[in-house]
C-alpha cells in the first residue's frame, strides 16, 4: 500500500515536472537555449520518471510475494484452485504487459478468501469484487492503449535531445492523462489490497469476521 501510494504521488508531481520541462523543450526547438540548459531544465522530470519506475518494480515484487503468501495458505487450507503460488510471480509475465493472469488469480483468491464459507464447502461460488476487474481496466487495457498512442520508450539509444525535446512536446497530453490513469490504479490497488488481506486475515483466524 504504501508504495503504491509511493507510485501515485510520484505521478502527480509526474504532471507538474512535464510542464516544466515542456517550456525548455520549446525553447530548445526554438533555439533560445542550448541543449547543456535543455537537460538541465528537464533533469527533475527525467528524474522523476526513473524513480516512478524503481517504486513501480518494487510494488510488483511486493505483490508477487504478497499473492504468494496467500495462495499458499490457501492450500493449506485445501483451497487450492487453478492459479497455485508459482502463478503469483509467473503470471505477471505471461503474456507480458497484459495481466490477464493476476486478474483471474485475484478472482480466485478473494473467492477462496471468503470467510464465511466454511472450510471444506465450495468457496468458488463466492462472489467476486468489481474492484478486480476494474483493476485489469486501469493497470493494463488503458496503459496498452496509451503505450500504442505515445512515442514513449520509442527513442534510440542515440536519440539528440531535440529528439527528446519533440517528444516530450508531442506527448503533452499523453504523458498527463497517463499520470492521471496511474492515480486512479492506485486508489483502486490500495482498495482491492486492503479488501482482500482483510477478508483473507479473516479467514485464518488472524481477526474477527
Amino acid at each position: 500500500v504504501a508504495l503504491t501510494c509511493t507510485v501515485a504521488a510520484l505521478s502527480a508531481v509526474s504532471i507538474w515536472a512535464s510542464w516544466a520541462a515542456r517550456d525548455d523543450a520549446r525553447a530548445l526547438l526554438d533555439g533560445t537555449i542550448d541543449t547543456d540548459e535543455f537537460v538541465e531544465g528537464a533533469a527533475p522530470y527525467l528524474l522523476m520518471s526513473v524513480v516512478q519506475g524503481v517504486a513501480t518494480a518494487a510494488t510488483a515484487v511486493v505483490s508477487m510475494v504478497w499473492m504468494f503468501r496467500i495462495a499458499r495458505n490457501h492450500r493449506t487450507l485445501h483451497r487450492s484452485g487453478t492459479w497455485g503460488p508459482g502463478w503469483a510471480i509467473g503470471g505477471w509475465f505471461l503474456p507480458p504487459l497484459l495481466f490477464v493472469i493476476p486478474t483471474l488469480m485475484f478472482r480466485e483468491l478473494w473467492k477462496a478468501s471468503d470467510p464465511f464459507v466454511a472450510i471444506g464447502d465450495d468457496w468458488r461460488r463466492s462472489p467476486t469484487s468489481v474492484l478486480i476487474p476494474l483493476w485489469f481496466l486501469l493497470y493494463s487495457l488503458v496503459p496498452i492503449g496509451l503505450l500504442i498512442g505515445t512515442n514513449v520508450g520509442g527513442l534510440s539509444l542515440g536519440a539528440t535531445e531535440t529528439d527528446m525535446a519533440q517528444q516530450l512536446l508531442d506527448d503533452q497530453w499523453l504523458t498527463v492523462l497517463s499520470a492521471v490513469v496511474s492515480v486512479a490504479g492506485a486508489i483502486v490497488y490500495v482498495l482491492l489490497v486492503r479488501g482482500l488481506s482483510d477478508r483473507h486475515r479473516q479467514l485464518t483466524g488472524e481477526s474477527t469476521p
